[in-house]
């Protein structure tokens, strides 16, 4: 029952997914932070049990973040709102001091930090004048390396990856979710390269596409863990149910959340590298 969910989830969610990377601008930016938002409450469900009055800050903080993001785009705008969020919080600490723990505070603060913040780097990468083409490599690195760890890791994995949080995941399938995702990376900065009305726009295309994908498979690898992390510390199975089969928007999104500014970093460095 539980495949059958999934698989349903999967198909009719797929092309919706695909249609907000198509189009980008608006679409994408409103996904992404309805997504942050619906992320972020399940993020601080799981730490504090209950909604907490310090979580509005967060709240508020990722509805002025993608603001900021659809006004002044990336820039030093975006180092301002972070700052007046993590000032905001602190003030918080400081006036209601006997009645505020600590914990909730940083808390407050973590979770904005590992999903609207994080999340934003889609919105990002997408919105450079060459993030059309490199967008796409956020979800082959992720879902290629979870699809190739999966039956990798079922056919071969002997050595398990103990004192991890995902006890059960092996190293042999570890490498050959890298493997894969970095072979379906290349495999798309070939086709893109062949079939692209602007050839001069992806001239390192399969380059840049092969060592995005690596380094993405590497850390989906990470952010698929440190969730398993943060699940386990929570002492919870699912971050949610708003997909069935699937868990919550978290669970979806651990590894994305940890690709999208690898690829926004290593795609921004590199075509400056290749000019």
């Amino acid at each position: 029952m539980t495949l059958v969910k999934r698989s349903i989830t999967t198909i009719l969610g797929l092309p919706v997914v695909l249609w907000l990377i198509y189009v980008g601008d608006l679409p994408l930016l409103f996904a992404c932070g309805i997504a942050a938002l619906v992320g972020l409450r399940e993020f601080y469900l799981a730490f504090s049990k209950k909604d907490r009055l310090i979580h509005i800050i967060g709240y508020l903080a990722t509805v002025g973040y993608f603001v900021a993001i659809f006004v002044f785009g990336a820039g030093y705008w975006l180092l301002i709102a972070l700052t007046l969020f993590i000032i905001t919080v602190q003030t918080c600490l400081v006036v209601f001091f006997r009645k505020l723990p600590m914990s909730e505070c940083i808390s407050t603060v973590y979770g904005f930090l590992y999903v609207p913040f994080l999340l934003s780097f889609v919105v990002l990468v997408r919105e450079h004048p060459l993030g059309y083409y490199y967008v796409w490599l956020i979800f082959t690195a992720c879902f290629g390396c979870d699809t190739f760890a999966y039956f990798t890791g079922s056919l071969f994995g002997k050595r398990k990856l103990k004192n991890t949080p995902s006890p059960s995941k092996s190293l042999e399938g570890l490498i050959g979710g890298v493997v894969g995702a970095t072979l379906i990376g290349l495999l798309y900065g070939l086709a893109v390269s062949h079939f692209s009305a602007y050839p001069e726009n992806v001239e390192y295309i399969v380059l840049i596409s092969g060592v995005i994908s690596f380094l993405g498979a590497l850390f989906s690898i990470i952010g698929d863990l440190a969730a398993s992390a943060v699940k386990r510390h929570c002492e919870i199975k699912d971050f949610g149910n708003v997909f069935p089969g699937h868990g919550g928007v978290m669970d979806r999104l651990d590894s994305i959340l940890t690709v999208a500014p690898i690829v926004y970093m290593v795609m921004n460095v590199m075509i400056w590298l290749m000019i």
